[in-house]
């Protein structure tokens, strides 16, 4: 989590605690920042006035609807089954979700497997703790790196 502080001076300082997110997120938070400093801040106790440069606004208004288009986030996964039987990989991400409730899970398609695949997270290092986890129910399990995965997967 990214926290932020918004000065007297209208300044915004960031701070990112250890494990913050990978640096396409930092690239992005670094625009938000960039755009939030071209702002012209005046507040009261009730009231809060931005004013805007025309050109900055519109910047945003791209910025948020590309990533409304597009909101995953690339990240790692851990792909329990591999296979051609559409049936198996739905089972088996049933079996899962029945162990590990609070743990998404979804299967893909890459012809001609399905591919089961569960979890989210953001770095090797974290998959690699949840596996260690999971290694007895699932010992071919693995790693497997994934550039689409939503944010409300992480939240999970």
């Amino acid at each position: 989590m990214i926290h932020k502080t918004l000065n007297k001076d209208g300044s915004v300082n960031t701070t990112q605690p250890p494990g913050a997110p990978p640096a396409s997120w930092l690239g992005r938070l670094a625009l938000v920042g960039l755009l939030l400093g071209c702002f012209s801040v005046r507040a009261s106790a009730q009231q809060l006035q931005l004013n805007v440069d025309p050109a900055v606004d519109q910047l945003m208004k791209n910025w948020v609807s590309l990533n409304r288009s597009n909101p995953g986030i690339e990240g790692w996964r851990l792909q329990l089954l591999s296979t051609t039987d559409r049936q198996r990989v739905e089972a088996g991400k049933s079996q899962f979700l029945s162990l590990y409730p609070t743990v998404p899970a979804d299967w893909v398609h890459e012809k001609p497997y399905y591919k089961l695949r569960v979890g989210a997270f953001l770095t090797r290092q974290e998959a690699m703790s949840f596996l260690v986890e999971i290694k007895d129910a699932y010992p071919g399990a693995y790693p497997a790196r994934d550039a689409n995965i939503h944010p409300r997967d992480f939240l999970e």
